[in-house]
Parts: C-alpha cells; sequence; structure tokens
C-alpha cells in the first residue's frame, strides 16, 4: 500500500535549548524533542536511562504492599508459592523472573504455565485444584489473572490466596485477589503506565527485596543483586512489543549489556540456537531471534518449557530446550504461511473492494498458536484492525491486532455479548466465542471500527524524524543516534527524509536492490530489502526517499549506508 509521508512538528526553541545544553547535533536534538524531550531535565533522563535514577518506588504501585506481605509472610513461613505465567514471551519470562529470585532468596516456588489448546489463556479451575492438592497455599499470577474473577474467587474459597500480577486493561469488577498489581487500574499512583508483565515482575521483586531488607532476612549475607534478573526482563519486555520509554527504556537499557554478558544457562543456550555470538545483543537481535523463539513454545507446544530453560542451572538441559524451541521455531514459520494464505483468501472472498474498516477472518482448524502473527501480517498488508478465528467443534479462538485510532479491547468491549471471553490491551486482544456467533460478531466489529475511524486512518503512514543532506550524513552523525538506542515501540529508529535526489545505480540481488544515489555532489550507497517494488526508476530520474542510516563493515572499512524504506516520484509535498 502506498503510504503518506508525515513530517514531525517540532518546537524549534526546545532544540536550540537542547543542542547548546548536551552539545549535541540539531539532529539529535530535534529526535529527542519529538520523543517527548523537551525540558533538559526530561532529555537527560532519557540519554542516561539510569537504574538508580530512573525507577519510581515500587510502592507507588497500588496493591504492592499487600503482595510482598504476602510474600514475605510465605516466606517466613516456608510456604511453597506457586507462580502461574501465561504462555507467551511476556509470561513466561516473567515467571522465571520471579521463580529466580524466589528461589535465590531461599524460597521454595513451583511454577504452572497453561497448554494454550488444552486450557487456554489464564487461570483455570482445574490447575487451581491441582496446586491446591499439592498443598499450594499461594498463587501468584504473571501476565494473566486480571479477567479471571470467577476462577480467583473460587481459590480464594478454597483455600488459596491469589496475587496478580498483569497489565492487560482491567474489567469494570476487579477479581477478589488478596492483592493486584496492575499500572492500569483506576486507582493506581504509578506513573508508568507502560510496563508489561515481566516488567511488573521484577518491579514486585524490586519490592520484595526492599521487605525482607526491613526484616532482616539478609543479616549476615549480601543481598541479591537484582540486576541480575534484567537480561531475562529485557527478552519479555522487547518481545512482547511495549513501549521502550520511561521505565521500559531503562531496563531494556540495562538488561541488554546483562544479555551480552549472561551466565545464566538458559540465556546463552538460547543465544546459541539463534546464531547469536558472544558480546553486545540488539534490541533488534531479541525481537526477531530471541524473542519468536521464545513465543513459539507456547504457539506449538508448551510454554512451561521456556521457564524450565531460563530457571535450569544445567547447561545440558538448557540446550536441550533450547533446540527445542528452535525446531519449534520453525514448525511455527511452516504454519504461520499456510494460515496466512488461507486467510488472505477468505479476505478477498469477504472483502474485495477494501471498502471495509476492518477485517475478521475465520476457518475450521487454524491453529491458535499463530493466530496473532497472522492478524499482525494482514494488518501490515490492509492497515485494518483485524481479527483472526480458528474454530474447533464449534467453538472459535481468536486473536486481533489493531492500528492506531482503535482500541482493540475497548472495541471487543462493544462486542462482549457476543463473545464466550476476551482481554488484551490497546493494540492486540484475543477472544472466544460461538461458531453460530462469527458473522454476527464479524458485522458489529466493523460497525464500531466505521465509528471510531475515519478513511484518513486506514491509509498506513510513515512518521518522518527530520529532512536531511546528504552533506549531514556521515559516522559522526550515526554514532551520535547511538545514544538514543534502545529502538523499538515507542522509541523507533530514527526515519530521514531527502527530496530531489538522483539515482544513479540499481543492483537486484535475491534479497533486494542495491543503489547510488546522489545529492549535489554526495553520492551514497542504499539498499531496499524484501520486494523493492516502488524503488526502481529510471536511472538518472529524481526521487524522494525515507531511508533509516546504518553502518555497513566491508573489507575493513566502515562506511554510512542508506536502508531505504519508501520512496516516491519527486515533486510531492510532505504532510505536517
Amino acid at each position: 500500500m502506498r503510504k503518506r509521508w508525515i513530517l514531525k512538528d517540532i518546537n524549534a526553541g526546545a532544540v536550540a535549548r537542547l543542542a547548546q545544553t548536551f552539545k549535541i547535533s540539531a539532529i539529535v536534538a530535534r529526535i529527542l524533542a519529538q520523543r517527548g524531550c523537551e525540558e533538559p531535565e526530561a532529555a537527560r533522563s532519557f540519554l542516561s536511562a539510569n537504574l538508580r535514577t530512573g525507577l519510581p518506588s515500587p510502592f507507588l504501585m497500588a496493591g504492592m504492599e499487600e503482595a510482598t506481605d504476602r510474600l514475605l509472610r510465605a516466606l517466613k513461613a516456608g510456604e511453597r508459592i506457586a507462580v502461574w505465567g501465561d504462555y507467551d514471551v511476556d509470561g513466561t519470562t516473567g515467571a522465571a523472573t520471579l521463580v529466580s529470585f524466589l528461589s535465590n532468596v531461599g524460597g521454595q516456588p513451583v511454577f504452572y504455565v497453561p497448554h494454550r489448546i488444552e486450557e487456554g489463556y489464564g487461570l483455570n479451575t482445574d490447575g487451581l485444584k491441582r496446586l491446591g492438592e499439592s498443598g499450594i497455599r499461594l498463587v501468584v499470577t504473571v501476565d494473566c489473572g486480571i479477567s479471571n474473577y470467577k476462577e480467583v474467587e473460587i481459590a480464594q474459597g478454597s483455600g488459596m490466596d491469589v496475587v496478580i500480577v498483569d497489565h492487560h486493561v482491567p474489567p469494570p469488577d476487579l477479581p477478589p485477589a488478596i492483592a493486584i498489581l496492575n499500572p492500569h487500574r483506576s486507582d493506581c499512583s504509578f506513573p508508568d503506565k507502560g510496563l508489561c508483565g515481566a516488567g511488573l515482575a521484577f518491579y514486585l521483586i524490586i519490592g520484595l527485596r526492599a521487605k525482607l531488607r526491613e526484616a532482616g532476612w539478609f543479616s549476615g549475607k549480601e543481598d541479591p543483586d537484582i540486576r541480575r534478573y534484567l537480561d531475562i526482563v529485557a527478552l519479555g519486555t522487547i518481545a512482547d512489543m511495549v513501549p521502550l520509554r520511561g521505565v521500559n527504556r531503562v531496563l531494556t537499557r540495562r538488561g541488554l549489556v546483562e544479555l551480552a554478558d549472561s551466565k545464566r544457562p538458559g540465556v546463552r543456550a538460547l543465544k546459541e540456537v539463534a546464531g547469536i555470538s558472544e558480546g553486545k545483543v540488539s534490541a533488534g537481535q531479541v525481537g526477531f531471534q530471541l524473542g519468536p523463539r521464545i513465543n513459539a513454545a507456547g504457539r506449538i507446544d508448551a510454554g512451561i518449557k521456556v521457564v524450565e530453560m531460563l530457571t535450569t542451572e544445567s547447561a545440558d538441559s538448557a540446550l536441550r530446550i533450547a533446540r527445542e524451541l528452535d525446531e519449534h521455531n520453525r514448525e511455527r514459520r511452516i504454519l504461520e504461511t499456510q494460515v496466512l494464505q488461507e486467510a488472505l483468501e477468505e479476505v478477498e472472498a469477504t472483502a474485495p473492494s477494501g471498502e471495509r474498516y476492518s477485517v475478521v477472518v475465520g476457518r475450521e482448524g487454524w491453529h491458535p498458536g499463530v493466530l496473532g502473527i497472522v492478524a499482525s501480517r494482514i494488518v501490515e498488508r490492509f492497515h485494518r484492525p483485524t481479527v483472526v478465528v480458528g474454530f474447533h467443534d464449534g467453538m472459535g479462538k481468536g486473536s486481533g491486532r489493531s492500528i492506531r485510532g482503535f482500541h482493540m479491547v475497548e472495541g471487543l468491549r462493544r462486542c462482549a455479548d457476543l463473545l464466550e471471553k476476551f482481554g488484551g490491551h490497546e493494540y492486540a486482544g484475543g477472544l472466544s466465542l460461538s461458531q453460530e456467533k462469527f458473522s454476527l460478531f464479524a458485522e458489529r466489529l466493523e460497525a464500531v471500527a466505521q465509528a471510531c475511524l475515519t478513511p484518513e486512518d486506514l491509509v498506513p503512514f510513515l512518521e518522518v524524524d527530520a529532512p536531511l543532506d546528504f552533506s549531514a550524513i556521515g559516522l559522526p552523525l550515526t554514532r551520535e543516534l547511538e545514544a538514543l538506542r534502545p529502538f523499538g515501540v515507542g522509541n523507533p529508529e530514527p526515519l530521514f527524509v531527502t527530496e530531489a535526489v538522483e539515482l544513479s545505480e540499481q543492483r537486484p540481488f535475491a534479497g533486494g536492490c542495491r543503489f547510488r544515489l546522489r545529492q549535489g555532489d554526495r553520492s551514497l550507497s542504499a539498499v531496499a530489502f524484501g520486494a523493492a517494488e516502488g524503488f526502481e526508476r529510471e536511472t538518472g530520474g529524481r526521487i524522494d526517499i525515507v531511508y533509516r542510516l546504518a553502518e555497513n563493515e566491508w573489507n575493513g572499512n566502515t562506511t554510512v549506508e542508506l536502508r531505504l524504506v519508501d520512496a516516491r516520484p519527486s515533486g510531492k509535498k510532505l504532510d505536517h
């Protein structure tokens, strides 16, 4: 789809002030201001991302006192504590974080991760019953539980206390748990609402460590260094695609350092099967190499394997599980390709005109483990809120992904009478419904989308950070941009635009096309990966380009290369 190019607005005064205060280029100052750091103090906090100064107190979070008091009581009494994690990357890494800490401070944690297909999302009464029968009297959820009112009520009624650690949008009636950690609670004063389940689990261990200190738990021995858990937290935070701003930026920036030098057998094994050598690990490697392998466990087999891998002390066991995850990831890719092809056939059959504001497709037998990925691929192609449902014996499980302007869970809430269950957040949700109500749901969601979105919302766009002349491009600029990392959701890698460049050379290759581009007397190398449609023009013609900057090493030389994102014939004005 053709995209709108939108040049982000700037506060010229703020840019000048930041450039002078920090002795940085106007380009980097501009990007900082656009990321909400117009004031020097905010910019200083963003650039430093310091653990000591960048993390608000855990006790600003509603429920933290109650949660840590109950955990402290359990540790003192020698109670076995069950950690119930969701089966996705966020839930399993969050559960592993909490299990590791509890073990390291002398606790007796057990962990439970429900099977996606056999048990479904969240708490279930059968699993809780098994835990109760084994003597468990305290269950801590990670990345689930906020929508399980009935299950929590049953657990509490049977003598088990429940602490909920969940970042999904709370329902109007909160479950009757002994404590609920969720920044989206209306009564929660914690200043950062962007934490995922892994980040919340980390905050719980910060609070619990403080309580243990007060109780003299570490008397005569060294306090646990909570930085050692940030390798797992970074995996969950980056792969769950929450905004890498505020607290998440602090956690991931330090977490990537821990990932690079992690001594944890499970992390080392995961890096090995993903082909990541020792040394620096990038957010991109987490998002595209490590995260998918972790997620594949819950999608194809059992998410509990991830917690086993990340908490084992055995290098052999960790490598065995990591190889299993690698194989599951290959299976996931095959399934994803098959379901996506069939889903696109459904889209073409139901809405060939492209006039609909939403996409809802479903078919018998689609594997529930790949529905979310397929929904994301359809959003990328059609830029519409999308729900993909797989049916089995008259019941369907679905995953939704959304676009800016359409809050997925609020949209599902307006279809609640047609659904068995639903949950999630702004850009992603899950649901279950009966097959007989599928058509009604599709039409209802379409009506909701039409009420929320405008035709302009349905046109994908690129938000460009700054115009750039080729004369300003060089290694000093690319290295100055390093201070803004890690890049990801909420802090995307900067996009630049240059207009009226001359296309002087193009060389297609199997994975895309390479170019030489000229502006004035400066010529630069550029590459477009994937299908390079829209980039190829007659040599000698002039085009406008949107791109990212990257360093390219070849034969011992390092040069700057443009990574092309979009191109169009020159002459069209940028939107603002």
